[in-house]
């Protein structure tokens, strides 16, 4: 799934699905979007400097991708955040070291939560360019039927439903505002 996305579905599940409140929310949509920041990081430090050499020609090239997202220096990074292993176990200590009495409003868990749905989403969208879901247990990858992107494997329904999704949340949210606000007292002035 696109960046966004995760963290949009992680958001809106946290502060107005489970009502775990605002910073819960916040928490959330940050864990969802962990396990791509070294992509970001990856893309600035690729990108820009192919740029600067070789012009947009050099934004397709697959050693350039292979470099952002799996070879170069942020692409191991990558992998241990797309593994299920590292943020299961902090979920473990999270339960074992009774962390929720500290963490009365969620925020820690809520991280963690956005991180382990980020990885079981892309480990259930990503077909050709997948990583390994029990990383450093095993290096075992699945190749699922269907693509967050690639239209060879239903890419564009993917996208629509997805998209879809987030436009239907957005106008619940939305009426939901409206509504509230109608019903709410009005104050006179003064």
């Amino acid at each position: 799934m696109e960046t966004y996305s995760h963290a949009f579905f992680t958001w809106a599940l946290a502060k107005h699905g489970i009502k775990a409140g605002r910073a819960a929310g916040i928490a959330g949509a940050v864990g969802a979007t962990f396990p791509d920041l070294p992509s970001f990081a990856g893309t600035a430090y690729y990108v820009g400097a192919a740029y600067l050499r070789e012009g947009w020609s050099s934004m397709h090239s697959e050693k350039l991708l292979d470099a952002i997202y799996f070879n170069g220096p942020f692409g191991g990074t990558a992998s241990v955040l797309h593994s299920a292993v590292p943020v299961v176990a902090l979920l473990v200590l999270y339960r074992v070291l009774k962390l929720r009495r500290r963490d009365r409003r969620r925020i820690l868990l809520w991280f963690l939560l956005g991180w382990l749905g980020h990885t079981i989403a892309d480990f259930l969208t990503h077909v050709d360019d997948t990583r390994p879901l029990l990383w450093p247990i095993s290096d075992w990858e699945w190749s699922s039927p269907v693509s967050y992107y690639n239209p060879l494997y239903y890419g564009r329904e993917f996208f629509a439903v997805s998209h879809g999704l987030i436009l239907l949340v957005v106008s619940w949210l939305l009426l939901k505002r409206v509504v509230s606000r109608a019903k709410a007292p009005k104050v006179p002035p003064g």
